[in-house]
């Protein structure tokens, strides 16, 4: 890791003392919806209504449901919610639907629902059935009650049926819903994870290129710097060289002198050491201004050399601050893509949880419909038996008869009872 920061700082570098402008890397956003909780309070004539199926909806999909408890009281929690206008629904098979729309919900917040009548009651349906219980103790009925018994029973059995397939297709309904939002999370975090990739690997690739052209710019200055020291060096024997040469030429002239005539030859002798203390105090300036030239060419270059170390600092220092922006664009994406996996994980838990109710329900159709054909053979003997009590011959043994086919019905009415305990558990 400490490598890949090196090089991005350098290929930053690179990027910056070429051209003006940088390229800005690309920010990425999530935009979270919060939850909102909210509670929907049934009555009817100010009693509240237990069992009511309430349904919260936005855009013809189901976001919400629950069923109001003893107290008429539903809790539901949406988990993501941006304050949209959506309609709320309750369903009850004893009285009206109630509908309310363009409801904006807030948080803890309470909407209230009045139900109207459809049909009796419960306590006026139990009134009812226990007269008729009454009246059967005292007289057998005729076919066509006993034909409208069964049908009623039929009825409300397929209602049942109809509104445990109506929420199981809602949950459903909701659980695609959340799948689809889980993709397209997924897709993102996908996504982003193949941009990070490719910048990762666009570093990767300049990373030849960046320690060529640091091993080229080092190789230069190192040339140079032999090169001046080489001239200097040329230029100090050149110098001692002329004044060997100059040594040597005035010891030969002063010798030539003395032998011919020695009084003209020392008078000539020191006018030449004249110029030549003339020349060599002119080499020497000039010498020193090269020395200066050169002293001023190499602080120049070393102002030069500290300036561009300072803008290397600099665009190391801004490199390394962009890779740790995108670590932290990273990490993000990593967070997104955990959080998707978690809800998955809950979505498809939802789902198998969906899908075992169903399969409860389709048992539950299985029994029914054994207990609906048991009902119909004990029918078919009430049938025979009414036409033997018209006859009116052996009534004692009818009497037995009609009252084992009482215990008969008890029997399967008891299973019916535990049957809708089961509805009722599974509505929970």
């Amino acid at each position: 890791m400490k490598k890949v920061y090196i090089l991005a700082s350098l290929f930053m570098a690179s990027f910056g003392s070429m051209a003006s402008t940088t390229e800005a890397l690309t920010v990425i956003e999530n935009v979270a919806k919060e939850g909102v909780s909210v509670s929907i309070t049934v009555t009817h004539e100010g009693q509240p209504v237990a069992g009511a199926l309430v349904k919260i909806v936005n855009d013809k999909t189901v976001v919400g449901a629950g069923t109001t408890n003893e107290s008429g009281v539903a809790a539901i929690k949406l988990a993501t919610y941006g304050s949209q206008a959506v309609s709320i629904e309750v369903y009850h098979r004893l009285y009206k639907t109630s509908k309310q729309e363009g409801v904006v919900l807030s948080n803890g917040g309470n909407i209230p629902f009045d139900l109207k009548n459809k049909a009796a009651t419960i306590a006026e349906i139990e009134a009812d059935s226990q007269s008729t219980e009454d009246k059967l103790n005292e007289k057998i009925q005729g076919e066509n009650e006993s034909k409208e018994g069964y049908e009623r029973r039929m009825a409300e059995a397929k209602k049942r049926q109809e509104q445990l397939q109506s929420e199981t297709n809602d949950v459903k309904a909701t659980t695609e819903e959340r799948l689809k939002e889980t993709e397209k999370t997924k897709t993102e975090t996908e996504a982003k994870e193949r941009a990070m990739e490719a910048q990762r690997q666009e570093i990767e690739k300049q990373k030849g290129e960046q320690e060529k052209q640091l091993s080229q710019g080092s190789g230069e200055r190192d040339a140079e710097a032999k090169k001046r020291e080489e001239e200097q060096t040329a230029r100090m024997k050149a110098i001692e060289e002329e004044k060997a040469k100059n040594m040597s030429e005035v010891d030969a002239s002063a010798a030539e002198r003395e032998a011919e005539k020695k009084q003209k030859d020392q008078e000539k002798a020191t006018k030449d050491a004249e110029q030549a203390a003339k020349d060599k105090e002119k080499a020497l300036k000039a010498e020193k201004d090269r020395a200066e030239e050169e002293a001023k060419a190499a602080k120049e270059g070393a102002k030069t050399e500290e300036k561009a170390e300072k803008e290397q600092e600099e665009a190391k220092k801004d490199a390394e601050k962009k890779q740790k922006e995108a670590d932290k664009e990273a990490k993000e994406a990593e967070k997104a893509q955990k959080e998707a996996e978690k809800e998955q994980k809950a979505i498809e838990k939802e789902q198998k949880e969906a899908e075992s109710v169903q399969k409860k329900i389709e048992k539950l159709d299985g029994e029914q419909n054994k207990i609906d054909s048991d009902r119909k053979k004990l029918d078919d003997e009430q049938d025979k038996l009414d036409k033997k009590m018209k006859k009116g011959k052996d009534l004692d043994k009818l009497a037995t008869q009609q009252q084992e086919l009482k215990v008969k019905h008890s029997k399967l009415d008891e299973k019916q009872g535990k049957i809708d305990d089961k509805r009722k558990k599974l509505k929970k």
